[in-house]
C-alpha cells in the first residue's frame, strides 16, 4: 500500500534512520554473566573461590574478554534493533491482537445471575468515560455514574473501585459546575455523561476530575489477593474560597514520569500539582492534602485566558501543549533555573507560554485535543505538535525544540504547518502519538484512525501527513485514546462498559512462532 512513498524507510537495510524501541529497564549484563558461569570461566585460584562463595554470583569477578563483551551486547542491540523494527512494522500495518481488556459491570453481572440485582447492595449497569494507563496491564477509568475503576488489563479484572464519587445525571450529591458552553466544546453532541478525565501513576496512584469541579485523589491498595481503591482527598487549591463559589473545573489531567500532575483548567490556567516522594513512590496511604504543591502556571495576555480543552507532556523536551476553546494551542517551557522568552507578556519568565499558534482561524474553530509527537533523522530527533479541532480537522506543525535557533526567535514553524485529509466527522476528541511520527485520532465517527506524519522535511508539499488504516467499532461516545510507555500497546474506550486494548507485540510474537 505504501512501499513506493518517496519517504518511507527501507526495513530491509540496518542503515536505515530507525528509532530503537528500547525497553525501560533491561539488564544487558545478566545474560553474559549467566553464560560466563555456565563455562567455568571464575578465577580458579581455590582462595579466590572459598572467599567468593558469600559473594552474589552476578558480582563475582569472570575471566570474559573485553571481546566477548562486546561481540554479547553487539548482538543484544542487533536484537533490539530488529524487535523495534518489526513492533513499528505492526503500528504501521495495523497488525495487532485485539481484545476486551476487562468490564466495569463485572460486579453487576455477578450479581445478576446471582439473582441480587434488585437487592439492597444492587449497582447499576455503567458505562466507560475516560481512560488512562499507569504501569501496564495496571489501567484506570472513569464511568458515567461518576465512580473510578483500576483494573488489570492481563487478568481481565477490576482490582478496585470508588462508586459515585463524582457528579452525574443519576445522584443529586454534586452540583454541576460544568457551563454548557464548555459541555459542548468537550463533548459536542454526544455526551455520556459522567467523569471528564482521568490519570493513572505507577501501579496505584489515581487522579480523577468530575463536574463539580476539582481533582479526587486515590491509592490502589494491596494486600495479598485483596485490592481496595482507597481516597485520598481532593486537591484543595482549586477550590474557590468565596462562599457558594463552585470548585475550578478540570477538563484534562496528565501524570509525568516524575509524578508531577499537570492540569488543564476551566479558568485557562495550567497547574502542576506535586505530591509527596513517599506517596507516589512509596506505600503511604494517609496524603495531607496539605502537603501538596500546586503552581499555577502564568499567563501574561491582553486577552482573558480561554478555557483548556486538553494537554500532553513532553519530558524530552521539557515542555506541556495545551488546546484551547479560542483554537490555540500554547507551547510552555518547563525547563527549571532557566529563563525563558514568554511570547505572550513579552517578558523573560521562569515558566510561561513561549508559543502560540492557532490553525483554525478560518472558521474559528476550538482546539479540542493536542499532542506531541517526534521522529528520529540523521540531524537528530525532530518534533511537532498535533491539534485536533471541534470541526473535525486535524493539523500537524515542526517547533524548534531549541526556539533560539529559529530566525525569529518563535518556536512554531509556521512553513511546515500540514493538515490531515480527509477530516473527521465532528470534533477530533482525542489524540496520541508513538516515536516516528505516527498518530491516533479519534472522533465522534467511532473511527480510530492512523496516520503517517514526516516531521522536519524541508519540502512540506511532499510531506503531506499519509493515512495508514482505521480502526473501527467503536461507539459516538468513545472519549480517549492513550499508547502505553513501552509503546507496543493502544487503549481506548468506546465501547459502552468494556476498555479495548490493541497488542501489536502480540502479532509479532505469533508471527514469529509460526
Amino acid at each position: 500500500m505504501y512501499q513506493n512513498h518517496p519517504h518511507w524507510p527501507d526495513d530491509a537495510s540496518p542503515s536505515e534512520d530507525f528509532s530503537i524501541n528500547k525497553p525501560i529497564f533491561y539488564n544487558d549484563f545478566d545474560d553474559l554473566i549467566a553464560l560466563t558461569q555456565e563455562e567455568g570461566q571464575f578465577w580458579e585460584n581455590p582462595s579466590a573461590e572459598q572467599s567468593s562463595s558469600s559473594i552474589p554470583s552476578n558480582l563475582r569477578p569472570t575471566r570474559t574478554s573485553d571481546t566477548t563483551i562486546s561481540d554479547f551486547l553487539n548482538a543484544r542491540i542487533s536484537q533490539v534493533t530488529k524487535d523495534s523494527r518489526q513492533l513499528l512494522k505492526n503500528w504501521r500495518n495495523g497488525h495487532a491482537e485485539s481484545f476486551g481488556a476487562f468490564t466495569i459491570n463485572e460486579q453487576y453481572l455477578r450479581n445478576k445471575e446471582e439473582n441480587k440485582e434488585d437487592g439492597p447492595d444492587s449497582i447499576p449497569y455503567d458505562w466507560v468515560r475516560r481512560v488512562d494507563i499507569g504501569q501496564y496491564p495496571r489501567v484506570a477509568c472513569g464511568s458515567a455514574y461518576g465512580s473510578i475503576f483500576v483494573a488489570d488489563a492481563t487478568s481481565k479484572q477490576v482490582m478496585g473501585v470508588a462508586r459515585g464519587v463524582h457528579y452525574s445525571e443519576h445522584s443529586d450529591e454534586y452540583a454541576n459546575a460544568l457551563d454548557e458552553q464548555l459541555r459542548q466544546c468537550i463533548y459536542g453532541e454526544y455526551d455520556g455523561g459522567g467523569v471528564l478525565d482521568v490519570a493513572m501513576f505507577g501501579k496505584n496512584v489515581v487522579a480523577s476530575s468530575g463536574r463539580e469541579g476539582g481533582v479526587k485523589l486515590f491509592k490502589l491498595l494491596e494486600d495479598g489477593n485483596q485490592a481496595e481503591l482507597m481516597p485520598q482527598g481532593d486537591v484543595k487549591a482549586l477550590i474557590r474560597l468565596m462562599p457558594g463559589a463552585l470548585p475550578i473545573v478540570v477538563t484534562c489531567m496528565k501524570f509525568d514520569s516524575y509524578g508531577r500532575l499537570y492540569l488543564g483548567c476551566s479558568d485557562g490556567f495550567l497547574r502542576i500539582v506535586s505530591f509527596p516522594q513517599d506517596f507516589i513512590f512509596g506505600d503511604d496511604f494517609d496524603l495531607n492534602p496539605q502537603d501538596l504543591h500546586v503552581t499555577v502556571v502564568p499567563h501574561w495576555s491582553d486577552q482573558a485566558p480561554s478555557p483548556i480543552l486538553s494537554l500532553d507532556v513532553s519530558e524530552e523536551l521539557e515542555m506541556v501543549v495545551t488546546s484551547h476553546v479560542n483554537g490555540n494551542a500554547c507551547l510552555y517551557s518547563m525547563k527549571e533555573h532557566e529563563d525563558v522568552y514568554n511570547m505572550a507578556s513579552g517578558r523573560r519568565e521562569q515558566v510561561g507560554v513561549i508559543g502560540v499558534w492557532n490553525p483554525f482561524t478560518a472558521d474559528k474553530s476550538y482546539a479540542r485535543s493536542v499532542t506531541f509527537t517526534s521522529k528520529d533523522s540523521l540531524h537528530g530527533p525532530k518534533y511537532a505538535v498535533v491539534v485536533g479541532g471541534g470541526n473535525g480537522e486535524v493539523w500537524v506543525n515542526d517547533i524548534y525544540p531549541e526556539y533560539g535557533e529559529s530566525k525569529t526567535g518563535e518556536v512554531f514553524v509556521d512553513e511546515y504547518v500540514q493538515k490531515f485529509e480527509p477530516n473527521h466527522v465532528g470534533p477530533v476528541i482525542s489524540l496520541c502519538s508513538r516515536p516516528e511520527g505516527l498518530i491516533v485520532s479519534v472522533g465522534h465517527d467511532g473511527m480510530l484512525r492512523m496516520t503517517q506524519t514526516w516531521i522536519g522535511l524541508k519540502n512540506p508539499k511532499k510531506a503531506t501527513p499519509w493515512p495508514l488504516y482505521g480502526l473501527g467499532g467503536y461507539k459516538a461516545w468513545i472519549g480517549s485514546v492513550c499508547i502505553d510507555d513501552e509503546g507496543k500497546r493502544l487503549i481506548s474506550d468506546g465501547m459502552d462498559d468494556a476498555v479495548i486494548v490493541h497488542d501489536f507485540s502480540e502479532y509479532e510474537k505469533e508471527e514469529n512462532s509460526q
